[in-house]
């Protein structure tokens, strides 16, 4: 096989692991490189690997690489029109035959070119590559303990699962607690004193503490606004959960609130507008969309007279192998019909009603939870998922597994830390009954993986607590081979050298 036509996949591969004489590389334009790290693979759009670091020249860049067989492929491939593609420091090609213009981004920004293939080893023969090819092949990594679990009791798996999805909750907790401290001191308009001036040794100067008091923490809004953004950044999914959360902190509640959440055309062209998302008319061919996002951009101008940038930018956002219900469009445009009615002037006492009710059942409080995230969309998203695409015959209503997945990874955690703090015994105890005996959530890849090869069958994951027990298990035993610190490898008789903490409802912390 010739080295200089083996299919890009492959390419990837020989990049990641840098399967090429790396001492004399050099730019076509002359400048030597040093790889100080490659980047990581990226399986979803945009450039081949992220967060690469490279010396070119003189200069040290760290952000993405992208790889193509020859260099027209940038051109054919529009990435010069995708920002995306913007923080791309390296274009590396097997070849380059044919003289192409250099590689440019949508910032417009000139791309340093490496041609790899005379720095290949030119024993990289064809059985080489072919073994390349096959290390490509996406498919789940088989645990190591896969053939060793029949003896292990169920009771054990059942166990281990519990305690990890109670960690599991617990990091979460913490999570929004630290978060609820950064709200309180935003919220604080006092002047400080000036920071002491000390001499002597820089590691005798005492680090500034903060002590906070129950007090602090009464005040409702940043209740509002903690839950306002764990929910945006539940809308996510996994891919888009950075630039949801960005884009609610730029935007507090308290700024949507001043315009009336009721204005559901104000609240979407901010929310839209600063979030990148409302494209450019030239790109809409539907009468309909350009209409819409004529309005919604028009209203935008009117409310940023003196800003046209949006504070998110279009290119962190991932469409890319998600359905079309769960774009970013889909859901921005869901929350702006929920702002209503879930962040009303009594939003967070409301939800916490739900927990204090001592007559309701938790059937009926989760009915009742589940009524806080219906809403009647209007008639264009009755029909799209985006804008720039053709109508469709569903609309943007979120889904059962969408609503529980926002209230295990938002609302209960909150309400956890929200008893935690004000000492409400009986709302922890409702908020975790729900946890752990109610709300299965949907089957993933993950919780498949385990089920056929661990579990074969013998622990059902039908509630919320045995899932993210399932999810910790997976992301920080098994993949990062921690089988010795895990109670089914010492169950098979790895030796022990961590023991997992207790969960939240043996030492009461929830």
């Amino acid at each position: 096989m010739d080295i200089a036509r083996i299919p890009e996949h492959a390419l990837r591969q020989i990049w990641e692991h840098q399967r090429f004489s790396t001492t004399y590389l050099r730019t076509t334009d002359g400048r030597p490189i040093t790889i100080f790290s490659p980047g990581r693979l990226n399986n979803d759009s945009g450039p081949d690997f992220l967060d690469a670091s490279l010396r070119i020249g003189s200069t040290l860049y760290r952000g993405d690489v992208e790889l193509h067989c020859d260099a027209a492929s940038w051109l054919d491939h529009h990435h010069h029109r995708d920002p995306h593609y913007n923080r791309v420091i390296l274009h590396v090609v097997l070849t380059d035959e044919d003289p192409s213009p250099p590689a440019r981004t949508a910032s417009r920004r000139t791309i340093p070119l490496l041609i790899l293939h005379p720095f290949i080893d030119p024993e990289l023969d064809a059985a080489r590559v072919t073994m390349l090819l096959g290390e490509t092949a996406e498919r789940p990594v088989p645990l190591r303990c896969r053939q060793h679990t029949d003896g292990v009791p169920a009771e054990t798996i059942l166990r281990l699962l519990e305690r990890l999805g109670d960690e599991r909750l617990e990091l979460k907790i913490r999570r929004f607690h630290e978060r609820l401290r950064q709200l309180v001191d935003e919220s604080r308009s006092f002047v400080r004193e000036r920071f002491p001036q000390y001499v002597g040794n820089p590691d005798d100067i005492p680090l500034p503490h903060r002590t906070y008091r129950r007090n602090d923490f009464t005040d409702r809004r940043i209740w509002d606004q903690l839950l306002y953004e764990g929910i945006m950044e539940c809308l996510g999914y996994d891919k888009n959960q950075q630039p949801f959360l960005a884009l609610a902190r730029y935007l507090p509640l308290e700024t949507l609130r001043v315009y009336g959440l009721d204005d559901i055309q104000t609240t979407m062209a901010l929310l839209f507008g600063e979030g990148g998302l409302l494209p450019s008319l030239r790109a809409i061919r539907d009468r309909e969309s350009r209409a819409y996002v004529r309005a919604l951009r028009h209203r935008w101008r009117e409310l940023q007279p003196q800003s046209r940038k949006p504070k998110v930018h279009e290119g962190e956002w991932l469409f890319f192998r998600l359905r079309p219900a769960n774009f970013p469009t889909a859901r921005l445009a869901a929350f702006c019909f929920l702002l209503p009615s879930l962040f009303n002037d009594d939003a967070f006492r409301t939800l916490i009603r739900v927990f204090k009710d001592e007559t309701l059942a938790p059937r009926e409080r989760i009915n009742q939870l589940f009524a806080l995230f219906e809403f009647e969309p209007d008639g264009f998203w009755l029909r799209h998922y985006h804008f720039c695409g053709a109508a469709s015959r569903n609309g943007i209503a979120l889904g059962t597994a969408r609503v529980i997945d926002i209230i295990t990874n938002c609302v209960i955690p909150i309400v956890l830390l929200y008893a935690r703090v004000f000492g409400e015994h009986s709302i922890r105890t409702r908020a975790y009954t729900i946890f752990a005996g109610r709300l299965p959530l949907q089957w993933n890849s993950i919780t498949r993986v385990l089920q056929r090869q661990l579990f074969k069958g013998r622990v059902p994951i039908h509630t919320a607590q045995l899932h993210q027990g399932a999810l910790q298990l997976y992301r920080h035993f098994c993949t990062p081979g921690r089988c010795q610190e895990c109670s089914i490898g010492n169950e098979l008789g790895f030796p022990t050298s961590f023991a997992v903490s207790s969960s939240p409802r043996e030492t009461g912390r929830c």
